[in-house]
């Protein structure tokens, strides 16, 4: 095992010709010989990614790799925090070659990345009455007997209301991305505000169909605090063990009210249209009737003022439509709540993602895609604590990047919340 700091590499192994169980041959990359490496967590993307600049002056592996090599990569922070993926070579970049020595940049991603590209599936899910989506995903899609058949564990919470669709030639990333806004789940399924929208990820512990609604419920996994500076005293007590020490929170966007304009997300409108008996109908949505009901990060927040701007009898900023046939399923019913979800989902995806925060941080690789954490930050010279902006976050994106050059590894977070700090 080669360690360095807060970065400690396992293993790195590059399969030249496929590699040892292919007939090829296994070549293992040392600390030395890399450069920096970056490894990217998003709650937006299906898969992990990974990229790497290594120099070959010791094993000239570089002049051997033509694309599509296994490759697997394994490390660790001092604390025995790992991380670890098989990847896929899908591009070589920047090779640059002088005085006999050569180096290369190597962008990753998972084998299931590369299935996903090579599929387009057009086939019908769910026969006859439907299927509980969150089943449809684990079994169907991205499970042993499923389309991926993928050996990455699968965590999904369990959604309330069955479908039935055909797939238009999409790809299994794709088919599990549309099906995440027609999605309720089954904790808060049967009432009248129940929030529609799920996220589908990957991050290192596997693969992840988590409502929106559900992280309000989730233990803190670590607490951020801007400009701690730990005692000696404090150091080996677990309320200690539990902080992380951030310079500063930047606070990237607050609110992005033309984009909920645009999305329906205050006031929608949604338009159906049954080919089976023609019968047309119109679904109304205004935020000012769901959002106190909503379960959010912070408990009791004010509500934005501007809400008020879509009382009443307000016009819908977003008109959707919707063709229907009931006759095409078994049930004679096409989805129960199928118009509520189009507008609830819309709102609650914007609800997530309406505050964002980065920081970061040198330590632990403890943090993941998808938790949640406490952040608090100051305000003026007194330091006096930014409540508005303190609070609970989901993590939406982790960036790790180690150089040789200081022996590092950085994180870097990307943070979410659906509703400020409360004072």
């Amino acid at each position: 095992m080669s360690k360095t700091n807060n970065f400690q590499l396992i293993d790195f192994v590059i399969g030249v010709g496929g590699g040892e169980a292919e007939g090829g041959k296994d070549i293992r990359i040392n600390l030395n010989q890399i450069l920096y490496l970056r490894y990217t967590e998003d709650i937006r993307q299906a898969s992990v990614r990974c990229e790497v600049m290594i120099t070959d002056s010791q094993s000239g592996v570089c002049s051997l790799l033509e694309g599509m090599e296994p490759v697997f990569i394994g490390f660790q922070d001092e604390k025995e925090a790992w991380i670890a993926h098989h990847y896929v070579i899908y591009d070589i970049q920047d090779r640059q070659s002088k005085d006999g020595k050569s180096k290369a940049t190597l962008m990753l991603c998972t084998p299931d990345f590369i299935n996903n590209a090579a599929m387009k599936i057009s086939r019908r899910f769910g026969s006859g009455e439907g299927k509980k989506i969150h089943k449809i995903i684990e079994d169907d899609i991205l499970g042993p007997k499923g389309i991926l058949k993928s050996t990455n564990d699968i965590f999904v919470d369990e959604t309330e209301n069955v479908f039935s669709f055909i797939s238009p030639y999409w790809s299994p990333y794709t088919i599990i991305s549309w099906l995440c806004s027609k999605s309720l789940p089954a904790i808060k399924g049967s009432g009248r505000n129940a929030s529609a929208g799920y996220c589908f990820f990957e991050n290192k512990d596997g693969y992840h169909f988590k409502s929106f609604d559900s992280f309000h419920t989730q233990a803190i996994t670590r607490k951020l605090i801007v400009g701690h500076e730990p005692s000696t005293a404090e150091e080996d007590t677990e309320e200690e063990k539990n902080i992380i020490p951030i310079r500063e929170a930047r606070i990237v966007s607050s609110s992005d009210v033309l984009k909920g304009l645009n999305i329906g997300s205050y006031s929608s409108k949604v338009m159906t249209l049954d080919l089976h008996n023609m019968k047309y109908q119109e679904f109304p949505f205004n935020i000012n009737k769901y959002y106190e009901d909503i379960p959010l990060l912070n408990e009791n927040p004010p509500k934005p003022r501007y809400y008020q701007n879509f009382e009443g009898d307000t016009s819908a900023t977003r008109i959707m439509s919707k063709i229907t046939d009931t006759a095409l399923f078994t049930s004679g019913t096409y989805t129960k709540g199928f118009t509520r979800q189009l507008s609830q989902a819309a709102l609650r995806e914007k609800l997530f993602y309406n505050k964002q925060v980065e920081c970061e941080f040198i330590g632990s690789n403890i943090l993941t895609v998808g938790d949640t954490v406490h952040l608090t930050t100051y305000k003026g010279k007194e330091k006096e604590e930014d409540k508005f902006n303190s609070g609970y976050y989901v993590v939406g994106k982790v960036e790790k990047q180690y150089t040789s050059s200081n022996e590092t590894m950085v994180t870097k977070l990307l943070l979410y919340t659906d509703s400020p700090g409360t004072e």
